[in-house]
């Protein structure tokens, strides 16, 4: 009988997966020239345990600069850091996502999750856990095969901000000194509002000691909520003129969701059940089997669609190829970073879009 916790079997899983990364070859974890010499590569997302962000990674290796694996989460309580995802496959998976991006110029910055907010007030507020804490990303940082960290810490109070920037200052300092970079994530938001829930994030302070920025601009419908678009133009419109505007706006990375969502549409006496999450692969399925003719929603930048099935009503909103190339074109035009979450079975025909083939130089939007 096996008694290893889990805990403890995810530590082993990536403890394997960074040997082997590190055993490589991978000598150097400096930022490396991109594959191809582009002045805005694209920063993405890729989850370690899946077998489409690997693929869909070799597929368009030369349009992406940094990929953010999801290697690392904390224990729900303690904050301890611990390898994500202990499936047979995940550490072969992972390191395979490594040594490929590496190898082709790409930087590989493990993403570190911590999405429970009582446990994200604890690693930044109670000292032994916030120094285990910097010590576990300064050592993961270390492994020669990685070029830094990001940063992940959700659904904290807006009271934890100044200690969230001061944890960010300390980490983005111990990384630079062993020549490491640091990426943050954060909510998009159109103005400053230190009193509400995104006020938790001081995107002036981030900036201004972090390397990059990563800002979550979508969600203004999300799988709890009523059906709705995912990332509006207007919204992001207006987010990429607010990081404009402030220091180091060059460190911001405006990113752009690649999924769909699935509501059951509630009855008026009905309690409103949460979206199903799908990726275009998914979508273009889901059109097929139920016969739904999508409609592009100008005024949002979205395509939607409607349809039945066990006679409850469906919503489904999503991104294809020209509203996620929209997206990155505002980032352009503001002069921001463009990242995109996730690598996987997204709208293929996005990477043949002016917006990733010509970079800055495609149409600026908003």
């Amino acid at each position: 009988m096996d008694d290893m916790g889990g805990a403890e079997r995810r530590i082993i899983t990536i403890l394997v997966v960074m040997a082997m990364a590190a055993g490589m070859g991978l000598a150097s974890a400096a930022w490396a020239t991109p594959a191809r010499a582009s002045a805005a590569p694209l920063q993405a997302f890729v989850l370690a345990g899946a077998p489409d962000s690997l693929a869909d990674l070799e597929a368009h290796a030369r349009d992406v600069g940094a990929v953010y694996p999801t290697l690392f989460e904390c224990e729900p309580g303690t904050g301890v850091v611990i390898g994500e995802g202990a499936g047979e496959d995940s550490g072969a998976e992972a390191a395979a996502i490594t040594v490929y991006a590496r190898a082709r110029g790409i930087a590989v910055m493990p993403r570190f999750n911590c999405q429970n907010g009582p446990t994200v007030h604890t690693i930044l507020t109670e000292p032994r856990a916030r120094a285990r804490t910097l010590a576990s990303l300064v050592w993961i940082a270390s492994n020669p095969a990685y070029a830094g960290v990001n940063l992940d810490l959700e659904n904290d109070v807006p009271a934890d901000r100044d200690a969230l920037t001061s944890f960010v200052g300390a980490l983005a300092r111990e990384l630079h000194a062993r020549a490491r970079k640091l990426a943050v994530d954060v909510d998009g938001v159109t103005h400053e509002d230190p009193a509400i829930a995104t006020g938790f994030y001081d995107d002036r302070a981030l900036a201004a000691a972090a390397d990059y920025v990563f800002v979550i601009a979508w969600g203004t419908h999300w799988e709890g909520s009523a059906p709705g678009p995912i990332a509006p133009l207007s919204y992001v419109s207006a987010v990429a003129r607010f990081l404009a505007s402030l220091p180091h706006a060059n460190r911001f990375v405006l990113g752009a969701p690649m999924y769909g969502l699935d509501w059951p549409v509630a009855r008026r006496s009905a309690r409103q059940s949460p979206a199903t999450a799908l990726q275009y692969a998914n979508v273009l399925a889901l059109t097929r089997s139920t016969g739904a003719t999508p409609v592009y929603d100008r005024s949002v930048d979205e395509p939607t669609f409607t349809y039945t099935r066990a006679g409850v009503s469906h919503r489904v909103w999503y991104m294809d190829a020209q509203s996620v190339a929209d997206r990155l074109r505002i980032a352009h035009a503001h002069g921001l970073q463009a990242g995109v979450w996730r690598l996987g079975e997204e709208d293929q025909a996005l990477w043949s879009s002016p917006a990733i083939v010509e970079g800055p130089l495609g149409r600026a939007l908003g």
